[in-house]
């Protein structure tokens, strides 16, 4: 099996034969790191899997869908976003959580969560604060009015329906072979009943994508996810701003998680680089 970190909670999943995409938010907008590849540039896809419903998780799902025949799945939210994207309506497979699919060799249960992602701030402002001072140290010069409506059209690609984030965050579970089990998940939050549950089935996870933003406040919310599930290899997203000050350095997290969990092993790669995992030994190889 063979994974590519493509910036942000983008992952795509290769396994015989199979290409797994998990979410698709790939044309960032101005000024973010350049990818390497454009959204027209992906040609095959088994299917498309939206943790989330907000444009920086599927603003590229339609795009995508349409040049490959993919179909999308996740929450509800997401249909009318697809709807408007040209996306048929039998291309899109709704679900709830606890929904398991096949495909040859592999195994998909899907479980829903809230999200942390629109929580109160419980430390006084802090993170405004946060944001304020980066946006401030981060020397970026206001946006030009065109760089505005780039940014205002990839925002248009996702719901803002404030249901979301209690109704329509979705875990996806993956197990490849006879046993090899990959954990996606692109939003933080409580740990819920139903995540226990992806537990209970996976005992052992190999390998599991989590999110990591908002610095210092974005390390609680990630400890309690690899506490509950001990996955052996973590790839953290979504923490790749643009610049260099709003680039989270992973380095904090990963020590976080060592003293959490000794055994986890986390992944700091650049944008589409293969890492490779033999789903019969667990060895891991990276590189092209």
């Amino acid at each position: 099996m063979v994974v590519r970190w493509l910036a942000w909670t983008n992952y795509e999943v290769a396994y015989r034969g199979n290409v797994f995409l998990l979410d698709a938010y790939y044309d960032r907008g101005p000024r973010m790191h350049p990818l390497g590849m454009a959204p027209t540039d992906i040609k095959k896809a088994n299917a498309i899997f939206i943790g989330h419903a907000h444009f920086d998780h599927m603003s590229d799902a339609a795009t995508v869908a349409k040049q490959t025949g993919a179909p999308v799945i996740g929450a509800s939210f997401a249909s009318e976003v697809l709807t408007k994207g040209g996306v048929p309506a039998k291309q899109f497979k709704a679900v709830k959580g606890g929904e398991v699919m096949q495909y040859p060799g592999v195994t998909r249960r899907g479980r829903a969560r809230p999200s942390q992602r629109d929580r109160d701030d419980r430390a006084g402002g802090f993170l405004e604060k946060q944001a304020a001072a980066l946006e401030a140290a981060s020397l970026q010069k206001p946006l030009t009015d065109a760089e505005k409506q780039q940014l205002d059209a990839i925002r248009a690609r996702g719901s803002r329906d404030p249901k979301i984030s209690d109704q329509g965050v979705i875990n996806y579970l993956f197990t490849f072979g006879n046993g090899f089990h990959l954990l996606f998940a692109d939003s933080p939050g409580p740990i819920t009943d139903g995540q226990r549950a992806i537990a209970q089935k996976a005992p052992t996870v190999d390998v599991a994508m989590f999110p990591y933003f908002d610095f210092e406040a974005g390390i609680p919310p990630l400890l309690d996810l690899v506490k509950t599930f001990k996955p052996s290899t973590v790839f953290l997203g979504h923490h790749d701003a643009e610049g260099t000050m709003k680039w989270a350095s992973n380095y904090p997290a990963a020590l976080a998680i060592r003293d959490v969990n000794p055994k986890t092993r986390t992944m700091d790669v650049i944008y589409r680089t293969p890492v490779c995992f033999n789903t019969a030994s667990k060895e891991m190889v990276i590189g092209w």
